[in-house]
């Protein structure tokens, strides 16, 4: 025997190496994505735990994938989708969440060989934060959109309006000059018309906002500075009107460059949708937090808080439920946060209050 050649493993040493107990059940376990395997009429042969997780199901081998989301109509048709058609591309699913946005999951699924009653993989995994980014995308375009709209039609519109209005002012003044029940009722719907006009002025104005957002004026702050002074701000109208206005603020956060006017504005437009839902004795909060290379700026209500399909809307343009409201503050803070490359977002339901999160990126030379 060769002195060099490393010597044999002893008889059995296969059976205990760190491989020998690994099996492919715990190998699937290990992974975040939802992973089963089914025969051609959807009978599971494996599934891992994440796909009965993501699911919100229990899965076990033998059970027909389909039938164990019989009660969930939405469910059961992308499944037996992916199934027929494993090649032919994905299905959404969302799945309702006690707060906040429901949780969006991707399904496919894809035959093990070319034979049609080759056994399925059918995928799941979470694509939440995909769809959120595609909404603020498809938002950020729509405003861009409206604005290009404004720009085009703003003094072709505004012109008219400031005529209109004028002469209508003179209207009023002559029928003011006359006298007599006729040019009191005449005058009286003159001013109507008046009043109308200058709602209009108003709704191309607020687009021309849009269209020219102001450029942003960056310096280098405390955010805990920056919530301190919105809540000196704030705190005598929250006491007039009995609400309990606390600021909880993290010790030891870093600088961030921000336009201070602008991000306060927009703090103070959720600030506002706040006092409107919150009673007399309801509480608000202003928090901040550091989250890996973001801090975190907080507020939250526990005011009535926000349905479902009015959630999904909070941010479009022109949107709300208030008979006071014009459908502009959180579309106004989200272009503002956008500005500075942050995100914003709701996280609500009905009678359990409401959280808006604002996340700003630190200066790369804060990058730790």
């Amino acid at each position: 025997m060769d002195p060099n050649e490393p010597p044999l493993p002893p008889a059995g040493a296969a059976d205990r190496s760190p491989t020998a107990s690994v099996s492919p059940e715990r190998v699937l376990d290990c992974l975040s994505e939802g992973l089963a395997v089914c025969d051609a009429h959807g009978r599971v042969l494996l599934a891992n735990g994440a796909f009965g997780a993501l699911l919100g199901l229990t899965v076990q081998p033998g059970t027909v994938l389909t039938e164990t989301v019989a009660a969930d109509a939405e469910a059961e048709a992308a499944l037996a989708h992916v199934l027929a058609h494993p090649a032919h591309g994905t299905r959404d699913l969302s799945r309702p969440r006690e707060r906040g946005e429901p949780r969006w999951l991707r399904l496919s699924a894809k035959a093990l060989a070319s034979a049609p009653d080759a056994p399925r993989v059918v995928m799941v995994h979470e694509v939440s934060d995909l769809k959120r980014a595609e909404r603020d995308i498809w938002q950020v375009e729509k405003m861009a959109a409206l604005g290009r709209l404004a720009s085009s039609l703003a003094h072709e519109v505004g012109n008219p309006l400031s005529a209109i209005d004028i002469q209508l002012q003179l209207l009023q003044e002559d029928l003011n000059q006359s006298g007599g029940e006729l040019a009191a009722r005449s005058g009286r719907r003159v001013a109507v018309a008046r009043t109308e006009m200058r709602r209009l002025e108003a709704i191309v104005r607020n687009f021309l906002r849009f269209s020219r957002p102001p450029a942003l004026h960056l310096r280098t702050m405390s955010p805990n500075d920056l919530l301190a002074h919105i809540h000196a701000l704030v705190e005598p109208e929250a006491r007039e009107r009995g609400i309990c206005l606390a600021l909880e603020l993290h010790p030891d956060l870093p600088l961030i460059e921000v336009d201070e006017n602008q991000l306060s504005q927009a703090l103070l437009n959720v600030l506002i949708n706040a006092f409107q839902a919150v009673a007399p004795g309801g509480h608000i909060a202003l928090r901040s937090a550091r989250e890996a290379r973001q801090v975190l700026l907080e507020i939250a209500d526990d005011g009535q808080g926000i349905g479902g399909e009015d959630l999904g809307r909070v941010f479009e343009f022109y949107y709300t439920t208030k008979d006071e409201g014009t459908g502009l503050g959180l579309s106004i803070a989200q272009r503002i946060v956008h500005q500075h490359e942050g995100t914003i977002e709701v996280a609500s339901a009905l009678g359990r209050g409401t959280q808006v999160r604002v996340r700003l990126p630190l200066p790369r030379s804060s990058h730790r």
